[in-house]
């Protein structure tokens, strides 16, 4: 059987990775090892957060499903960091986990184009250089143009409770054991990582009396521009851990294979195990626990993900505020799993040394499902071009967060599992939340990735946000008007001071003046999409900081988009260190601004590929 695109793994990753390359009207195929359990959440029950929820936002934005779903299966919407402004604003989602997986299998399963096979994938077939099968463990050989593998914890997993360990790729269900020797034979390095999941307690089992109630937020905006208002049927409760519960957790520290004596993978930094907690900060005598719903009968305590022993988690858990007789339904656990170090692949994540195979999600060193979903993505469109011969299609830093975090794996590396930050972003200010379909939207309508209401819902908003800011401009308000308002709505005294008439602009640049306390100036406002509203207000509030991002990446253009030769070699470039050709050589980078970002390249040695590269490619005649 032949497709144009191959996809490996029905996690988040493949799932995207196979949408995407069928929505670019290529033949796909997903292989995944049980098709029942497509679009399974392997940990906590919530989408988005953080960085997080910009990378669902921009997923939308080019037609995914992840967004889509996180509204559709939201048992709780909220805003986070909204306080600390726009370019850290965040949406977060919990969902039922049950109801997500339910709505994307349907949803694959409706997808024109896209056929669905249950096996596991054995080797990947390659000749002079270029993919163009793949066999199954069961013998079935197919045949394609790209190939895109995800899988997440399932390449070689292990689980450990405790220092007692089994195969498997995620708690009853066995790994993929076959694919590490076929990339190590073309050429890939092969390495081990490692992660935890918290245990999930039975909800009869808890005592809510006295803990904190977080209730949702009515005012949180849908991840989709095709869903309906926010879902907020339940609450999530906070608690705390303590030093009683702690000594617990250092006492049995060698009992985890996280601080066993020969531990064989790194773990996650930014989503540390209970152990690391208290390993790493001895000083803190408690730490915080979200109590989240995780469908109508159990709880996923976040903030206690651990590898301990069953018996282990179930005497510091009993020994928490609320949780004094709460009963483990199922321990958490710790697994090990393969991963191909990104560095040999291209910012399309197709790989370096093998044209047409690409890798998503954690195969690639990274956590979560949100950077597992837009990187599958984007692995697709990028098989999809190379199955169908088109040009590879590159983002930058600079347009999108999936942008930056693909610029990091395959520039930067990993040594340990990736979590996506707002702070990785130079440029965050640019890339928000509420215009991830400003930015990305055009991307999609040329790559065929946006369907009509999308494209529709895009105009609109692009429409309303030009007239809006075309008003506000324009409109003055005069100061009998402003003390109107100031009556009308809780704006702050300092911000309602004015000698005379002032633009509705300026005036909605004071901080306790909000858009929609001026919607009533004009009739064609109040028939601005609600999507434009929010970009509109931050477009005004944040004029100067947006302008002054923007002159610096455009000051940064020449250094970002001088293209290096794919053949380029850096043993002849005069006045590169032995450092720098050996770096330059292993990581072989497409940018000058990809160069920069690399450990070792010292601004002398850019300089010299810069006047080197600017040399051989000069027409010739130009000095």
């Amino acid at each position: 059987m032949v497709y144009d695109v191959i996809v490996v793994g029905g996690g988040h990753a493949g799932l995207e990775a196979a949408l995407a390359a069928a929505r670019c009207g290529q033949k796909t195929l997903l292989v995944t090892q049980r098709l029942a359990t497509i679009g399974t959440l392997s940990c906590n029950p919530a989408f988005g957060g953080p960085a997080k929820g910009g990378l669902v936002r921009e997923v939308d934005a080019l037609g995914g499903y992840a967004s889509l779903g996180a509204d559709q299966a939201a048992t709780q919407c909220r805003i986070l960091g909204e306080t600390k402004g726009p370019a850290a604003r965040a949406t977060r989602n919990l969902v039922d986990r049950k109801t997500y997986s339910e709505l994307a299998r349907a949803y694959v399963a409706q997808c024109p184009g896209l056929d669905l096979f249950e096996g596991e994938a054995k080797k990947v077939l390659a000749q002079e250089g270029r993919v163009w099968g793949l066999e199954l463990v069961e013998g079935q050989v197919f045949q394609t143009g790209a190939l895109v593998l995800t899988g997440g914890t399932f390449w070689n997993g292990r689980i450990y409770h405790g220092l007692e360990s089994q195969p498997g790729g995620r708690i009853g269900e066995g790994p993929a054991t076959h694919l590490k020797a076929s990339l190590e034979s073309l050429g890939h390095r092969v390495g081990r990582l490692s992660t935890s999941t918290a245990p999930r307690l039975w909800a009869n089992t808890i005592n809510y009396e006295g803990l904190v109630e977080q209730p949702g937020d009515s005012r949180a905006r849908p991840f989709s521009v095709l869903s309906g208002p926010p879902r907020n049927l339940v609450s999530c409760f906070l608690t705390w851990t303590n030093p009683k519960a702690h000594q617990i957790v250092r006492d049995n520290l060698k009992f985890s294979i996280i601080y066993a004596d020969n531990p064989v993978s790194s773990g996650p930094r930014y989503c540390p195990s209970l152990e690391d907690k208290i390993f790493h900060f001895p000083q803190r005598e408690r730490h915080m626990v979200f109590l989240e719903p995780d469908g109508p009968d159990l709880i996923y305590p976040g903030g206690l993900p651990t590898g301990l022993a069953p018996a282990t988690q179930q005497a510091f858990i009993n020994l928490l505020p609320g949780l004094e007789k709460t009963v483990i339904a199922r321990p958490g656990y710790a697994i090990e799993y393969d991963f191909s170090d990104p560095t040999l692949l291209a910012p399309t994540l197709e790989s370096l040394l093998i044209k047409g195979l690409f890798m998503a999600g954690q195969i690639n060193g990274t956590s979560g499902y949100e950077e597992a979903g837009s990187q599958g993505l984007w692995a697709g469109v990028g098989a999809a071009l190379r199955a169908s011969g088109s040009e590879p299609f590159y983002l930058k830093r600079q347009e999108a967060l999936l942008g930056v975090m693909l610029d990091d794996l395959t520039v930067l590396g990993v040594a340990e599992p990736y979590r996506m930050f707002t702070s990785r972003a130079e440029w965050r200010l640019l890339l928000r939340e509420d215009n991830a379909d400003l930015r990305l939207g055009p991307v999609a309508e040329k790559l065929g990735l946006l369907d009509k209401a999308r494209q529709r819902l895009l105009a609109e908003k692009q429409a309303g946000l030009q007239k809006g800011l075309a008003i506000l401009r324009r409109l003055w308000l005069a100061p009998e008007r402003i003390q109107e308002l100031v009556r009308k709505y809780p704006i702050a005294d300092k911000d309602s001071l004015t000698e005379g008439a002032i633009l509705a602009g300026d005036f909605l640049k004071r901080p306790s003046v909000k858009v929609e306390y001026l919607l009533g100036e004009r009739p064609e406002l109040a028939e601005i999409p609600p999507t434009a509203l929010l970009t509109l207000e931050t477009e005004i509030k944040y004029a100067g900081y947006i302008s002054r991002q923007e002159k610096e990446v455009k000051k940064l253009a020449n250094q970002e988009s001088l293209d290096l030769p794919k053949d380029l070699d850096f043993k002849v470039i005069p006045g590169l260190s032995r450092e720098a050709v050996e770096i330059l050589g292993r990581t072989r980078p497409l940018t000058l601004g990809q160069a920069s970002r690399l450990r070792g390249v010292t601004p002398a040695s850019l300089s010299a590929l810069a006047i080197y590269t600017r040399k051989i490619t000069a027409p010739r005649g130009v000095a």
